[in-house]
């Protein structure tokens, strides 16, 4: 073999080694099912070859392309993504409302998106504040800061779901009386069973959302700044306020019941 070859075959050896330590040590990015901030069309509950997309997602892949991050962000349900945040190190993950509970376990990278914490109700529900539906049956996204909160004030009737489309669906179906969630999260999921969000009844705002890319609890200064420069980046560009405005007016197409399957069925 000629020397020239030896060389080249080393330095092909050498790149190899180098990209694949190199994804080895990037921040492992984590999402869940939770539109219109990451998400997939069509949804793994009824295709396994849905697009991922989303507002949270959209920003977070733009600002790995500035960080020089492959941009490969892993789905899977919501309650794992933040068991292995919490429990491993080199994670991010999106999108994390920021809590008063949740402020110890993570670090706090950037706030992606503002939202407002709504409390909805069925027809003829007072759902003007928290303490009005307490002994009522309320829908929320299961291990999220809105359960959280209604843990703390004692409701004794809470519905925890995996997915938030469970919890309009519930609501239209009058099988619970009120539902806490992110606005944002109300009207995508209340337009993707069918329902029409001009009768939606929308009362207390109970606090405002910061809708996070958050990390292990370790992560780095380093990396953490990295990443955050990254979001100043694209705020002060308008990709930010480009992107959650094209979120804010979607309109999803509203997917029958009987086409959705089983969430035990789908393959992360």
């Amino acid at each position: 073999m000629r020397v020239g070859s030896v060389f080249a075959s080393m330095l092909v050896a050498s790149a190899c080694a180098f990209a694949n330590a190199a994804a080895a040590d990037e921040l492992r990015l984590l999402a869940a099912e939770l539109p219109p901030y990451s998400f997939h069309v069509p949804p793994p509950t009824v295709s396994e070859f849905g697009k991922p997309t989303g507002a949270v997602y959209d920003i977070v892949r733009e600002m790995a392309q500035r960080v020089g991050h492959s941009g490969r962000i892993e789905f899977m349900p919501w309650t794992r993504a933040q068991e292995i945040a919490e429990s491993e190190s080199g994670i991010g993950i999106l999108a994390l409302t920021r809590t008063p509970e949740r402020e110890p376990r993570y670090s706090w990278i950037a706030p992606i998106v503002i939202d407002d914490l709504v409390l909805v109700g069925g027809t003829g529900v007072d759902v003007s504040s928290l303490d009005k539906v307490k002994d009522r049956p309320t829908g929320v996204l299961r291990r999220s800061g809105a359960e959280a909160l209604l843990r703390e004030r004692g409701f004794t009737r809470i519905s925890p779901a995996s997915e938030e489309w469970i919890n309009a669906q519930k609501l239209r179906d009058r099988l619970i009386d009120a539902w806490l969630a992110p606005r944002l999260m109300v009207l995508y999921g209340y337009r993707e069973v069918g329902g029409d969000v001009t009768t939606l009844n929308i009362g207390q705002i109970v606090r405002r959302s910061e809708i996070y890319l958050a990390g292990s609890k370790d992560l780095p200064a380093d990396e953490i700044e990295r990443w955050r420069a990254a979001f100043e980046a694209l705020k002060a560009d308008g990709t930010v306020d480009r992107i959650v405005a094209s979120y804010a007016s979607l309109r999803p197409d509203t997917i029958p019941g009987e086409l959705r399957r089983p969430s035990e069925e789908i393959r992360w």
